[in-house]
């Protein structure tokens, strides 16, 4: 037996990490910086004039920055409303802003816009890499045991997101239940990042559930390289089709697997997995909400919010 903390002879550990420790470490840190920004409150009032202005009915009393850190703070904490509310009344002692309530939170957030936001990214000559994948959002944070055991099944959120390849920045985003098919969300993600991007889409990577004659022919009508995993015994036919995926499979009968993951650089798909897992550790893998668009309105957040820190990074 081993004393405590005694490492076995000849089990060190011999890898060498290069990275940044302080660096990492200050990035760790920063991140509350984000998920807590109280810039809002030296402009509240000048912002309210403006949202104010020509508006018919009510007039705001919260400006939308201050929604926007509760959002935030919400996504990382997973705080329900009510507590929320309790958190901001502590503030708004210190900042001299009276606190909404929770009803009024949830009226705001819930008609909140949320469009994708992503950092901004060096422009690329030779244009990006993105990687298609889908993850899921439990709707319940009950454990497995319990779900086996009682035979309760809730289903879950399915995030349909494309990842550019260096940055790991979600440059695309589609929400949808879990019988929705990962096939028919490509074109969508891939419009979405052609808007993102300062630059031309090159490649797209993803898996064989992607493997449609119908997303060959989108890839193959934009210009962009078509790096999806065909399966097995693919057919070369058409069938009603365009040469797309015929001409696809033709090449990796060539090349063979190994060399058509070499071709497409096929193991760069595996930063939509480092992202995905991220997001999961920073923002929970679980959903609070319990209707089913604000459920997809919670799961588009995480993400959303993943942008903002690695823009402020």
């Amino acid at each position: 037996m081993f004393e405590d903390n005694q490492m076995p002879r000849g089990m060190g550990c011999t890898r060498r990490y290069l990275r940044d420790w302080r660096l990492y470490n200050e990035r760790l840190v920063s991140r509350g910086e984000v998920l807590l920004d109280l810039s809002w409150v030296g402009g509240c009032e000048r912002e309210l004039r403006r949202i104010n202005c020509g508006k018919r009915g009510r007039p705001y009393v919260y400006p939308p920055s201050m929604m926007r850190m509760v959002e935030a703070a919400r996504a990382a904490l997973r705080m329900p409303l009510r507590t929320l509310e309790g958190v901001l009344r502590v503030l708004g002692e210190i900042v001299a802003v009276r606190a909404p309530d929770y009803t009024t939170l949830w009226h705001r957030l819930k008609d909140k816009q949320l469009p994708v936001g992503v950092p901004c990214l060096p422009a690329r000559k030779d244009g990006y890499v993105i990687a298609v994948d889908s993850t899921g959002l439990k709707v319940s944070n009950r454990g497995e045991w319990l779900r086996e055991m009682w035979h309760v099944h809730r289903g879950w959120v399915k995030v349909h997101a494309a990842v550019e390849v260096t940055s790991g920045a979600v440059v695309g985003l589609a929400i949808s239940d879990e019988r929705a098919d990962d096939a028919r969300f490509l074109s969508l993600l891939v419009i979405q990042a052609k808007a993102c991007l300062p630059g031309r889409v090159r490649r797209v990577l993803a898996d064989s559930a992607y493997d449609k004659r119908e997303n060959f022919d989108f890839l193959k009508s934009e210009g962009i390289e078509a790096g999806i995993k065909l399966r097995s015994g693919a057919s070369r036919k058409s069938l009603g089709h365009g040469y797309g995926r015929p001409l696809a499979v033709a090449e990796r009968n060539r090349l063979g697997d190994e060399g058509w993951k070499e071709r497409y650089r096929y193991n760069e798909r595996w930063r939509c997995e480092v992202t995905f897992s991220a997001i999961k550790r920073m923002f929970g893998e679980s959903i609070m909400a319990r209707r089913r668009d604000l459920m997809f309105r919670e799961a588009r957040l995480k993400f959303l919010m993943y942008n903002a820190v690695l823009s402020h990074e």
